[in-house]
């Protein structure tokens, strides 16, 4: 295989990005990681993956990133981020550069991981983002994948109160250096387990088609091992499931009562708008809860999956292997 085949994933050292790289390792293809000096990459510092050093916000590190590269898959947000963050500068300008260093050094193909398509999306300031990103994506010139993931299940089920969806991760999200995300998980973290108690939001009926990360990087590898792969797509789990109903699976895999504690979809907004001026970042992830709790994703993608022979992870399966690790 020529080097002018070469993949590189940005958004490397994050939880889907690092799971992409290790199947599109094992598939023996080459691979390139865009990571930043500062991040720590020490885990992919192993096999055949070459490291870019660079960053979106960092224009010029770009073109060597994209030198001798066929495909960009391109799973970089800053949702939780690790240091300094602006949103419009990493994401939105980030893109921008990064798609125009792609153009110059001859990039065919993008995959890009977003996030669904709701009637709230202009209320919610990460889904407007992502929608714009695919508006340039699409006016590129490139050949583009979009990958539009329900809520994942080892972000959100951990976010109800639980340590189960964060077993046996390599790196999660989750556990990013970010003040917010430490200080929920902190005081939260173990409802689940310890007290029969799950935070749900809104009145608990909106329904998602809640997918495992792991069955993403599947499809996104797939993917990118099929030459012409291109369009946009829906990708969620087997089932679209209530967030009470979500709850009745934890307390299947506990074997134990667990009860459901609702905060009012309006509390997040109102969150939201306090959080703002202090914390971008706490102020997006309140909007992101406002939208999870109003705006259903009950998509089918089961076509997808059965396309590259992959069957996905249903809620109770995936927090039965998880409960089966050891925490840590």
């Amino acid at each position: 295989m020529s080097e002018r085949s070469r993949i590189l994933v940005v958004g490397a050292t994050g939880q889907l990005g690092t799971a992409v790289l290790r199947r599109l390792a094992r598939r023996g293809l080459p691979l390139r990681a865009l990571v930043r000096r500062g991040s720590d990459h020490r885990h992919l510092e192993v096999g055949a993956i070459d490291l870019a050093f660079g960053d979106l916000r960092e224009p010029a590190s770009l073109d060597a990133a994209c030198r001798d590269v066929a495909t960009i898959i391109a799973t970089a947000n800053a949702v939780v981020p690790r240091g300094p963050y602006r949103a419009h500068e990493t994401e939105d300008l980030g893109y921008a550069s990064l798609i125009a260093a792609g153009r110059r050094q001859g990039v065919r193909r993008v995959l890009y991981m977003s996030v669904p398509q709701t009637p709230v999306d202009d209320r919610v300031p990460v889904y407007a983002r992502k929608r714009r990103i695919e508006a340039a994506l699409a006016a590129s010139g490139l050949e583009v994948a979009v990958f539009r993931g329900s809520l994942f299940m080892d972000d959100w089920f951990a976010l109800m109160g639980s340590s189960i969806p964060l077993r046996g991760a390599e790196v999660h999200t989750l556990r990013r250096p970010f003040w917010f995300s430490r200080v929920f998980l902190g005081a939260v973290g173990h409802l689940i387990e310890r007290r029969g108690i799950a935070l749900v939001p809104g009145d608990g009926t909106t329904r998602h088609a809640f997918v495992a990360l792991e069955d993403v990087a599947d499809v996104l590898a797939a993917a990118a091992a099929t030459p012409g792969f291109s369009g946009t797509f829906d990708l969620g789990g087997p089932e679209a499931l209530s967030w009470n109903e979500v709850v009745e699976r934890f307390a299947a895999v506990l074997g134990r009562r667990v009860r459901a504690i609702h905060t009012p979809a309006a509390v997040y907004r109102f969150q939201s708008a306090m959080l703002r001026p202090f914390s971008e970042a706490a102020s997006n992830l309140m909007s992101l809860s406002w939208a999870a709790a109003v705006a259903g994703t009950p998509f089918d993608s089961r076509a997808l999956f059965a396309r590259f022979g992959l069957t996905p992870t249903d809620a109770a399966a995936f927090l039965a292997r998880r409960a089966a690790m050891p925490e840590g």
